[in-house]
């Protein structure tokens, strides 16, 4: 079932369709244009024989027109036949448990999930939301196949910073989806999301990338620590979650995980794990079984536009320092409380969430350069990234942006 959550700022819903994505390219007119020789003086569609002609000419039309396009038809064909054989349909029975450890009731919790290989270990996993199967055991989750076959995954792993799950599969005779890379994926790319809305298995919508780098508050308050979504119109629904986002080379360049409704389904506006953070996160849970994160010690803020100004910035951008921990290496670096950080090796810092994904995602032990706006001045520091769970606490964690959509955030 999906997971409801209030939140604060509203977003207009978007739509980019099939259809429209095609109306500059063709021809101002259907119409039939000049008769060919032997359709006489058809056009008129005086009487039933006149209507029947004229009917047949604007097919004909069509006909010519839709050869223009039919490439186009036949790669979203072949991407959906070949993505949908490595979709999975899942189901998991979960627990409600009471504090005193007593079952208080029994449900299910549907979902999807993808079939991958991974660079580091031989063998198939699906690739899925951790929300979906979260509080189940391996042996209360049905995984159910493209050509119909039930199986359970021999292991789960799982990590709720950031909602990826990967489940060990026992065969390994499946079709598996090739990865692509999502930093390709810019706004107004086509995609396709493939998945089970409402149990309805190897369901395919079409939309496009509507933007990059969405955070959602709700998502951090249930403790998705990593948000770097990318935004569809694609229709995500109820059951989509833990499904691919795919490209036109039918690649994966993310994993469906949340929408922004009103009512609980598709209005336009869904969110995906970006597929390199996925990819990243699940290397790591097969490998080692958990996943290491990078940190330096700081906690930050938003820079907000009543507020760039008088931090010495040219507009809002970067992430303000709040607090710098004793003994971290940000400290050692000489990195002080009220700086903005506006670069982190060689890359421009968006916003808070940008910067915490960058330094997670970095290797524990490797330096990294920091530019910093003090007082106007920019200052270049290097800073050696640590462990984030030897380093922080619950505490010192940054606190979430404070603009969101207005409405509800569906888990679906």
């Amino acid at each position: 079932m999906p997971r409801f959550a209030s939140a604060s700022a509203f977003l207009l819903m978007l739509a980019a369709g099939f259809g429209l994505g095609l109306a500059a390219n063709r021809p101002a007119s259907l119409s039939a244009g000049p008769a060919r020789a032997g359709e006489g003086e058809a056009g008129t569609a005086e009487g039933v024989e006149g209507l029947e002609h004229s009917e047949e000419a604007i097919y004909q039309s069509l006909s010519r027109q839709y050869e223009q396009f039919y490439q186009v038809n036949r790669t979203f064909e072949l991407v959906s036949k070949v993505v949908s054989r490595a979709v999975v349909h899942i189901v998991a029975l979960k627990k409600d448990v009471t504090e005193e450890g007593r079952t208080r009731r029994t449900y299910e919790e549907s979902g999807s999930g993808v079939i991958v290989r991974s660079d580091s270990r031989p063998g198939l996993f699906v690739l899925t939301n951790n929300h979906v199967i979260s509080g189940a055991d391996p042996a209360d989750i049905h995984i159910n196949l493209h050509d119909g076959r039930l199986i359970r995954p021999q292991a789960i792993h799982r990590d709720e910073d950031s909602d990826v799950a990967v489940l060990e599969l026992p065969v390994d005779d499946l079709p598996v989806a090739r990865l692509g890379d999502s930093d390709e994926a810019l706004p107004g790319t086509w995609v396709l999301a493939v998945g089970s809305p409402f149990g309805l298995t190897h369901s395919v919508s079409q939309g496009i990338i509507s933007a990059r780098g969405r955070q959602e508050r709700d998502l951090y308050d249930s403790g998705v620590q990593n948000q770097d979504f990318l935004q569809t119109d694609a229709a995500i629904n109820p059951g989509n979650s833990g499904g691919p986002l795919v490209n036109l080379r039918g690649e994966v360049v993310g994993i469906n995980t949340a929408i922004a409704s009103h009512g609980g389904g598709n209005e336009g506006v869904g969110y995906s794990i970006p597929i390199n953070l996925a990819r990243w996160a699940m290397e790591q849970l097969i490998n080692t079984g958990k996943v290491r994160r990078g940190a330096i010690g700081i906690s930050l803020q938003d820079v907000f536009p009543e507020d760039y100004e008088r931090f010495g910035l040219d507009r809002p951008r970067g992430t303000r320092i709040s607090a710098v921990a004793e003994d971290s290496p940000a400290k050692q670096s000489g990195i002080q409380q009220g700086d903005v950080i506006v670069r982190f090796n060689e890359t421009p810092v968006n916003n808070t969430w940008h910067l915490i994904n960058m330094v997670s995602t970095t290797p524990i032990g490797e330096a990294v350069e920091l530019v910093v706006n003090r007082g106007g001045e920019l200052v270049t520091v290097r800073v050696q990234v640590a462990d984030f769970d030897q380093l922080t606490s619950p505490r010192h964690r940054p606190a979430p942006p404070s603009t969101n959509p207005e409405g509800y955030l569906v888990r679906p």
